[in-house]
């Protein structure tokens, strides 16, 4: 099983046509820095990697309610400005879109999501950001880069969601989604794919582009199932009556 939270490494270096350009070696932090630090600069380095030359994001979140959930905001339009920035190809900005939905619809569902409700949607509409076509040759887990961009973007309630949205996370105690977001970001990502699906379809979907995980996948979806009754449990749907409920 993979570590929850590798060590920061230097990131090889990434090219990308969009920018012309090749990131900068990265020092490594002292040894008499906290994890926390390193892993803050790291994820700093790699924001300064990506970015170099990019104009600043301009604010787009749009506010859709005040009142019960508010919040619970309509932010596919941020979401998808990160996906610019991010240079995100047409399936995984069809993907991040889907499982943004979800998310945000099964967080609007439910009387105990609150002020977590933002953080929840943007963890969904991002949890894939580490699969950034800028990201290409680093070796982390894809999960784990995820954490350390919206970590260096200021996003920190999305941070963990993110981190702990992958299929096999469910098999270790360290890396299973812990708390109410990062439920409902795992099973928003179990129900969505490039439509929405099962989980088993979606898991063996995965396992089959992903062979080197497939026995992983394969042992995670009981576990996922478990998730996904936990996370539905009391909402006006079931989980076989998801997409004639999705937020638009």
């Amino acid at each position: 099983m993979r570590p929850a939270w590798t060590k920061p490494t230097t990131p090889q270096a990434m090219r990308s046509s969009r920018f012309g350009s090749t990131a900068p070696r990265i020092e490594r932090p002292c040894r008499d820095r906290s994890r926390e630090g390193k892993v803050r600069d790291d994820a700093l380095a790699v924001r300064r990697s990506v970015h170099r030359g990019v104009p600043p994001r301009r604010g787009t979140l749009v506010r859709v309610r005040k009142g019960v959930n508010s919040e619970l905001t309509q932010i596919s339009t941020e979401g998808e400005s990160y996906f610019d920035r991010y240079a995100y190809p047409d399936w995984l900005r069809t993907h991040s879109l889907l499982v943004g939905r979800i998310a945000e619809t099964l967080a609007a569902a439910r009387d105990d999501v609150g002020s977590e409700a933002r953080d929840i949607g943007l963890a969904g509409y991002l949890h894939d950001i580490g699969r950034s076509p800028l990201l290409a040759g680093d070796p982390r887990e894809h999960n784990e880069l995820s954490a350390l961009i919206l970590a260096a973007e200021g996003l920190a309630g999305a941070v963990e969601p993110a981190r702990r949205h992958a299929i096999y996370t469910v098999l270790d105690p360290a890396t299973a989604p812990a708390t109410l977001a990062d439920k409902i970001v795992y099973v928003a990502d179990r129900r969505g794919g490039m439509r929405v699906e099962t989980v088993e379809v979606r898991a063996r979907d995965t396992a089959r582009r992903y062979p080197r995980y497939a026995t992983d996948i394969e042992r995670a979806i009981p576990a996922a199932k478990e998730l996904e009754r936990e996370v539905f449990a009391g909402l006006p749907f079931a989980p076989d009556e998801l997409e004639a409920h999705l937020r638009t």
